[in-house]
């Protein structure tokens, strides 16, 4: 008996033995040699799924959702730094960012303005009709900086040409549930600006918001490109020299005239 038992025994360790050598595949780790070497348990910024031994949102007061969703201030402070400007002449921000001589104290302008629009359609259509002109006007060096942050954010899914033809829906034996807005199509040049900062905002349909992923000035020079990317298709002129596109952004070294102004809508 003692023998019979013995053998049961050594089988079922043997095969547990073997089971532990279980194979990876897909998304299956094989078996870990103790929890959470292949899942982690901490919250990581815009990821709303949890491991599956992760209990933390039966015993939280907050749900991971609500743990892993960008920050905002405290309400009726600003940061540190975050300065938004609206300005008709590239060389009066040079003031601003401390590059003058008269103020030598910098504001960085990489944080946040005030965005008084709710995220409704029909706050939408009354962003578009208000929100006009970009309050920076074109530059060199804003469409060199806006190309990449574009290829990151937009690029994937509108495209390189901003024909809504991205890698998300030309990669092979992937179909996208979703067609992306052809940028260059013209409804959407003769849209106005409020439309797309709306939509770097809040998103729209299947995209969503990149209000903490872009800045006051990065979102703009996002939108210089894409209008940058109009005018190519077009055929037409947007850089610092010339805009033949519209009559609404000002090159900064072309025909943009008139006397410089500053105005800081936050600080």
């Amino acid at each position: 008996m003692k023998n019979i038992i013995g053998a049961v025994v050594g089988i079922a360790l043997l095969a547990w033995f073997f089971s532990l050598c279980s194979p990876a595949g897909k998304n299956l780790t094989g078996h870990e040699y103790m929890p959470d070497m292949a899942h982690p348990v901490t919250y990581e910024a815009n990821v709303y799924s949890a491991y599956e031994h992760n209990h933390w949102d039966d015993e939280s007061v907050f749900a991971k959702s609500v743990l892993s969703a960008p920050r905002t201030k405290v309400a009726g402070t600003v940061a540190r730094g975050a300065t938004g400007v609206y300005y008709t002449d590239a060389s009066a921000l040079d003031v601003v960012r401390g590059f003058n001589a008269s103020n030598a104290i910098a504001a960085p302008v990489n944080g946040e303005a005030p965005f008084y629009f709710a995220n409704t359609e029909e706050e939408r259509l009354r962003c578009e009709k208000e929100m006009v002109q970009n309050p920076f006007p074109i530059t060199a060096a804003g469409l060199t900086k806006a190309k990449p942050l574009y290829d990151i954010y937009c690029g994937i899914c509108h495209g390189e040409k901003g024909d809504g033809q991205g890698w998300l829906v030309t990669m092979p034996e992937t179909k996208y549930p979703a067609q992306p807005k052809n940028l260059i199509a013209d409804d959407m040049i003769a849209a106005g600006n409020g439309r797309y900062y709306f939509g770097i905002m809040y998103g729209k349909n299947v995209m969503g918001g990149y209000s903490d992923k872009l800045s006051f000035e990065e979102r703009w020079q996002v939108i210089h490109y894409i209008r940058s990317l109009q005018a190519k298709a077009k055929g037409l002129k947007y850089d610092e020299m010339d805009n033949t596109l519209s009559n609404i952004e000002r090159p900064a070294k072309g025909t943009a005239s008139g006397p410089a102004r500053v105005q800081v809508v936050a600080q």
